[in-house]
């Protein structure tokens, strides 16, 4: 009786063993489901408090020109007017049919208008979430933050993420910007001794 309760219970753990190996785990997001942002662009909004601007990478397929590289992607550009960002990544999510990931994100562009306004809010949301890189650069643009996204384009290289994150570290050999990082000008927001400062792009 003990060797046939064995043999019962051997063949229920290799029943429930197969059923867990063979079947897929639907909480799990693939690249599929994930819309990857390059840049966020913040502006004051035409209907609400902020309009929210996202650079969202599209990678290509793989077919097509064989002497293209494999890693070149396009990109979307949307924006959104809403109170905050949260609700404005909310509404994206909500009808882009994919979650937002900030997890790639490079820079953060601020329209000089909404700057002039202040932007410890915007800024406490995003070093707050889980998320978003702190060492993206933050760049202040004279110009509105949708058509700086919209407009800046690489020239030399096809996938943007890497051109937002060279062009800030061209001060290495040239004497015409800086790498200001939105974790060191969030600290200077909220030092006594210090001012925060940030690229300012003209174009």
């Amino acid at each position: 009786m003990n060797q046939k309760v064995r043999k019962v219970f051997a063949i229920i753990i290799l029943v429930i063993l197969l059923i867990l190996s063979t079947s897929s785990y639907y909480g799990i997001k693939g690249i599929d489901n994930l819309a990857y942002v390059v840049a966020i662009g913040l502006d004051v909004g035409d209907t609400e408090k902020l309009k929210l601007s996202l650079q969202i990478s599209v990678p290509n397929n793989g077919g097509g020109d064989s002497g293209s590289s494999s890693q070149s992607s396009s990109v979307v550009v949307d924006s959104i007017d809403c109170s905050s960002i949260n609700t404005g990544i909310n509404l994206f999510n909500s009808y882009l049919g994919k979650e937002v990931n900030l997890s790639h994100c490079k820079v953060l562009i601020i329209s000089e208008e909404l700057a002039a306004q202040g932007v410890n809010e915007f800024l406490y949301t995003l070093i707050n979430d889980v998320q978003f890189r702190t060492d993206s650069n933050i760049i202040i643009s004279k110009c509105d933050a949708r058509s700086y996204l919209e407009y800046s384009a690489p020239l030399l290289d096809k996938v943007s993420a890497r051109y937002y994150e060279i062009a800030p570290t061209s001060s290495e050999y040239t004497g015409y910007t800086e790498s200001i990082t939105c974790n060191e000008f969030f600290s200077a927001i909220n030092a006594d001794f210090a001012e925060p400062v940030a690229i300012l792009r003209i174009n």
